[in-house]
């Protein structure tokens, strides 16, 4: 088995997944804003930028499916989903 470079990964209600960097940037940056955070079992909600509510909950990184990638760069974690056309490539990933 090979460590996970990624704290935790996120499987979103909108069937995408995301490293605990990608969401807290979102947050940062005001692109989703959080709504409430459950702690036991640890979930997430937030409100999107087009005010959808997303609910986030953590899943073992070797949960995720086939063609989801882990990917580090500069210090960053990303999740991307290769099924998803354009994804592979970095200026067709959203931040």
């Amino acid at each position: 088995m090979v460590a996970s470079p990624c704290e935790t990964v996120f499987e979103g209600t909108n069937g995408r997944y995301y490293s605990e960097w990608q969401v807290r940037r979102r947050l940062r940056t005001g692109r989703w804003n959080r709504c409430m955070r459950q702690r036991t079992p640890d979930r997430w909600l937030v409100e999107t930028a087009d005010e959808a509510l997303l609910l986030l909950a953590p899943i073992e990184p070797d949960e995720l499916p086939a063609g989801i990638e882990i990917r580090v760069a500069d210090g960053r974690v990303r999740i991307v989903d290769t099924r998803r056309p354009g994804s592979d490539r970095r200026s067709a990933v959203r931040w």
